[in-house]
């Protein structure tokens, strides 16, 4: 809390002697309450036509400072609303809350488009404004991802990670979500996309950046219906089928959505490692030709508006996953000065379903004081048999050992936030969340040499108890500040039977500050200065004893002891115009990776999960979107360090790496749009690990036909270079490999819209913030 008071205390200092003129700040929504993203902000002297000063709208929010005393005329216009004037006397700060309606008139002459910027820097955050033709005739919601600066979508377009923050939180307007969600949204719905790579201390803990993306206010009441169909080509063929229905009345809407995917994935790995502890040396290739996947994502969702305000909605959301499949792979193994050559085949059946229902109540008491509750249950259930068949030196494949494997989990949360206005420059908000989880897993083996059966059962509870308070506002005209601290206790219990290993009890409390102080050197000049303590918590499933086969000699397998990690980060931020340069540290506590051991007990090698001691990473970045005419880009650039250390292993040495991004859309014709770009990495050592670089090269063209049909063709990792190399020396066990993904591909995407309705985002938040972890 010290850091916290010390804040406080300086910022209160400054503003007794930071006021100069007055100010005007404010926010502008359309009927329905919801902010407008982007707008034009105008002052004029009352009488007159000369420019006083002007400024941007941005996420529904705008501010002028240094203003002299007087009469003035104040213009807001944004596109697609009709541009409202007020007359406003200014002797001391002034706060407005206005509100636009939507003009009829269509709007399609490029000159209206192109006054809207595509993507801007504010605050030190980016943001794309999806609303522009450019972006919204793309069908693919996957697709906006890739063209965020530093974002990495993963080979199978399964989860994204930030380079120097990790993986970061989806939220959707105020709901917390998971990359299935997302893509299950029509682009139509989204109103823009934004990185916070500071986020405050409301959001939760597990999490270094926020990307937040922004639903649309339905325009229009009515219904819509919008079909969508991808066609992949990688290795194998895959298919992607959705459909998502939108029901906005006066103050009731529906939305329901449906995806089934008939996929046929395909992965490889190869390792070589040593063991002078065990006089061990091996190296093995796994293939899984194709893994035949059938997906089926479903979720609705019911609000009642109150008022512009107020709402009542519960939501669901399911996932079923069935896969088949056989995995080969090839041994090659020394031991003792003894080498033999090993042949296994696996066949395999895997089950996930997951059901998660949740209910929220928002309400403002009155203009200052707004409240939330709400409350989730979550459930998954997974299935995975293994039938294991082994041959030695060219010898018949014969029946090994059969495994049946079950894992389950029930998690509720509960949760309220309070956020209360303290007069024009302050705001006050606090929160409380309680979570439950009850895991458990278990496990039957059978083995044929010798013939033996073994029963293993695993119990896992953890309950988290958290709160958080922050305090935001703005002192004179220069300074902006957001500071807050979230407080959490953890209780853990788990236990194996049978076991030679003792239960886990862990009952741990974090403290997790954070403050942004924001200051303006001048009308177009920004410097942003951060502290913040988050920690990233292991998957629910990685702390169990569910294992998998994949070679007499490797097992991968859970890790009960797993502990979270904690990072402490300082960072600085200049913006100037639209270009940001930033600077960052970052220190981390216990930084979690996956590695090869040496397990005496059992006599083999296990693929697990562990805690390293410690971490450090310092990065220099710049982003510099660009846009001319009908060409706009999105350019990243940052020069990074990072170096990872434990006591078991041996470390080398910590080399600068450089990470480059870019991507270009050329509007071609109308409504059509070319766009290509990529990213690329150099060789890295980051202590421990030695990384391999890479150039990946994409493109895209994008079209809407007849208004109705939006199509699209990706080209993606065209140069074929995802291939992630890496090479350490941890505890014992020197290893190096490599993972091939399948990232070459053509796609095709196709979407229909049927009806006039508008798409509108549900008024929804997910309470359990962690839902990520169930997996």
């Amino acid at each position: 809390m010290r850091l916290l008071s010390i804040c406080l205390v300086f910022l209160y200092v400054v503003k007794s002697n930071a006021q100069e003129g007055h100010a005007i700040q404010g926010t502008v929504t359309d009927k329905d309450g919801m902010p407008i993203t982007v707008g034009d902000i105008l002052l004029f002297k009352k009488d007159g036509d000369s420019l006083q000063q002007y400024t941007v709208l941005v996420e529904g929010t705008f501010r002028m400072d240094e203003i002299a005393s007087g009469a003035y005329r104040l213009r807001i216009s944004a596109m697609g609303y009709a541009t409202i004037t007020r007359s406003v006397v200014i002797s001391n700060d002034l706060t407005l809350r206005l509100s636009l309606e939507e003009e009829d008139t269509a709007l399609e002459a490029v000159t209206v488009t192109a006054a809207k910027p595509i993507a801007f820097n504010r605050g030190g955050n980016f943001t794309l404004d999806v609303t522009n033709p450019v972006l919204s005739s793309i069908p693919d919601p996957v697709a906006l991802l890739e063209k965020l600066p530093g974002v990495q979508v993963s080979p199978d377009r399964e989860s994204i990670t930030i380079l120097g923050k990790g993986t970061p939180l989806l939220y959707l307007d105020k709901q917390r979500i998971s990359m299935d969600t997302y893509k299950t949204l029509s682009v139509d719905a989204i109103d823009s996309i934004t990185i916070l790579k500071n986020p405050s201390s409301k959001y939760e803990a597990d999490g270094r950046a926020v990307v937040l993306i922004k639903g649309k206010a339905a325009k229009k009441e009515g219904v819509r219906i919008n079909f969508k169909e991808t066609l992949s080509q990688r290795q194998n063929g895959n298919s992607y089928h959705g459909i998502d229905l939108s029901l906005v009345g006066k103050r009731l809407q529906w939305n329901a959505r449906l995806g089934y995917n008939l996929l046929q994935t395909w992965e490889s790995n190869r390792f070589a490692f040593d063991i002078p502890e065990a006089n061990t040396f091996t190296d093995y290739e796994v293939l899984i030709a194709v893994n035949d996947r059938k997906q089926t994502n479903a979720g609705t969702g019911l609000t009642y508006t109150i008022n512009s305000t107020d709402y009542l909605s519960v939501n669901a959301d399911m996932r079923l996953q069935n896969d088949t499949f056989p995995i080969a792979t090839d041994t090659r193994l020394i031991q003792d000065g003894r080498e033999r050559n090993i042949r296994t085949h696996t066949d395999n059946g895997n089950t996930k379903d997951f059901i998660s229902v949740n209910a929220n109540y928002n309400t403002r008491w009155n203009e200052t004081v707004g409240l939330f509750v709400g409350g989730q249950y979550t459930t998954f259930q997974q299935k995975l048999n293994t039938e294991i068949f082994n041959a030695t030196d060219g010898g018949t494949l014969w029946a090994d050992e059969n495994r049946n494997q079950s894992y389950g989990i029930d998690v509720f949360a509960t949760r309220f936030d309070l956020e209360q206005d303290l007069g024009k420059h302050f705001k006050l908000e606090l929160g409380a969340n309680i979570t439950e989880a009850s895991a458990n897993a278990n496990a039957r083996t059978q083995t044929t040499d010798p013939p033996r059966t073994t029963l293993t059962d695993f119990d896992y509870s953890e309950r988290r108890y958290a709160a958080y308070t922050q305090v935001a506002g703005k002192i004179g005209a220069k300074i902006t500040f957001n500071s807050g601290a979230r407080i959490e206790r953890n209780i853990v219990n788990a236990m194996e039977t049978p076991s030679m290993l003792p239960s886990i009890n862990r009952d741990n409390s974090y403290f997790f500050p954070k403050v942004l102080l924001e200051f303006r050197l001048d009308s177009t000049k920004q410097l942003l200065l951060n502290y913040a303590k988050s920690i990233s918590r292991p998957d629910y499933s990685r702390t169990s004893v569910i294992s998998a086969f994949i070679n007499p000699f490797l097992e991968g397998s859970g890790n009960r002891g797993l502990l979270p990690a904690i990072t402490q980060e300082w960072s600085a931020t200049l913006q100037s115009k639209n270009k940001v340069v930033g600077f960052s540290y970052a220190r981390r506590k216990a930084p979690i990776y996956f590695t090869i051991g040496y397990d005496e007990g059992l006599g083999k090698a296990v693929l697990s999960q562990r805690n390293l001691d410690r971490e450090h990473f310092l990065e220099i970045s710049a982003n510099m979107p660009f846009s001319k005419g009908k060409w706009t880009a999105t350019n990243y650039a940052a020069v990074s360090l990072r170096k990872t250390m434990d006591g078991n292993a041996w470390i080398g040495r910590a080399t600068p790496y450089v990470y480059i991004s870019t991507n270009h859309q050329f509007t071609i014709a109308k409504d059509t749009t070319l766009s290509f770009g990529g990213w690329g990495i150099t060789r890295r050592g980051e202590g421990i690990f030695d990384r391999n670089g890479m150039l990946v090269m994409e493109a895209a063209i994008t079209t809407t036909l007849l208004k109705k049909w939006r199509l699209a063709l990706r080209f993606n990792d065209i140069t074929r270079a995802m291939r992630f190399e890496e090479a350490y020396s941890v505890a014992g066990v020197t290893a190096n490999g490599t993972y091939f993904a399948d990232g070459r591909e053509l796609a095709l995407t196709v979407q229909y819209t049927l009806g006039k309705g508008h798409q509108k985002v549900q008024k929804n938040r997910t309470v359990d913030e962690e839902l990520e972890r169930i997996r």
